[in-house]
């Protein structure tokens, strides 16, 4: 069960500390762990989330800053952007990546907690988080911050790590998660990659996340189950 008072496995600070670790090897170690499903599950998210000509957007947790350049080569770079994360580490990888693709100003990376926002409400016109509202010590308070800052009609979109549902599946998933571990320690996190699959294990079923979705008043709440319920994409307007 989470630790008294927060909805996770382990702190705050522990968890950005963990991140600022294994930063340097994240982007090698996700792909082969997801056997490089991941680029396509964000792919999904993005098309789910639907950016307009025009549109700011944030990306919640962006680590690395995929999702960041998902969004961007899906508008065709017509979007302004901004990425937030606790890890310092990820971000400058982020940073550097967006100085490589030539994004310029349309793309801000920024060192911010999804509990406080540092922005105005009504700011953006859609949220994308993946794979990190599973890591946020008070997800129901995270939730009302992203309502916050979203303007009217606002999409959100959570890109996150589920079980599956299906026996059989999860019979196959039970028997992939151990290696799980065993390939992030060849990428010099192994602890970390066990911490991320307990993870998995401790967070809600999707349809206790829609729940809290509605909770936080968003409306048009729905799960999209990807790879056999292994991902889920939940999706929400304001």
């Amino acid at each position: 069960m989470s630790g008294m008072g927060q909805d996770t496995l382990i702190s705050a600070a522990e968890n950005r500390a963990m991140f600022d670790r294994i930063a340097k090897k994240y982007d090698a170690a996700n792909r082969a762990i997801s056997m490089g499903l991941d680029r396509g599950w964000r792919k999904t998210a993005v098309e789910i989330l639907k950016p307009v000509r025009g549109g700011r957007y944030l990306d919640i947790g962006t680590g690395t800053g995929d999702l960041v350049f998902e969004m961007m080569q899906q508008s065709g770079g017509s979007v302004l952007v901004d990425g937030i994360d606790p890890s310092e580490q990820m971000l400058e990888i982020a940073r550097a990546k967006a100085v490589k693709k030539k994004l310029g100003d349309a793309v801000h990376f920024i060192e911010a907690d999804a509990l406080d926002l540092p922005m105005e409400r009504e700011t953006y016109d859609g949220i994308v988080s993946g794979f990190c509202f599973r890591n946020i010590v008070q997800r129901q308070k995270a939730l009302g911050e992203m309502m916050r800052v979203l303007k009217p009609g606002g999409s959100l979109v959570i890109l996150e790590a589920t079980c599956p549902e299906s026996a059989l599946i999860r019979l196959g998933y039970k028997m992939y998660i151990p290696l799980v571990p065993v390939i992030g320690r060849i990428f010099g996190g192994g602890s970390a990659y066990k911490y991320l699959v307990d993870s998995i294990e401790d967070f809600p079923k999707p349809d206790t996340v829609t729940d809290m979705f509605s909770a936080a008043g968003f409306s048009t709440v729905q799960c999209r189950s990807l790879t056999f319920g292994s991902v889920s994409v939940f999706s929400g307007k304001k």
